[in-house]
């Protein structure tokens, strides 16, 4: 697993799209890392809640994948508009 740390981005230079992108790897980082951690537990309630986390976190990248499509989109019905 790799995970690109919060203080390698320029904040300044970023795009909202860069940032949801990021976002989502985060959570697809954190999904995994629990995942990851279940299949690790001895204890099946651990195991349990684990999996629970992993799926909570796979929800989030969801979530944002649908938010950047949405603006994508958005952006995409704007460039339109202009021509």
């Amino acid at each position: 697993m790799t995970h690109q740390r919060i203080d390698d981005v320029q904040w300044g230079e970023i795009s909202i799209e860069e940032i949801l992108e990021l976002a989502i790897a985060d959570e697809e980082y954190a999904r995994d890392y629990y995942k990851h951690a279940a299949h690790l537990a001895g204890n099946l309630a651990t195991r349990r809640m684990l999996l629970q986390l992993s799926e909570m976190e796979q929800g989030h990248a969801d979530q944002l994948r649908k938010e950047l499509g949405d603006l994508q989109q958005q952006r995409e019905l704007e460039a339109g508009m202009a021509d």
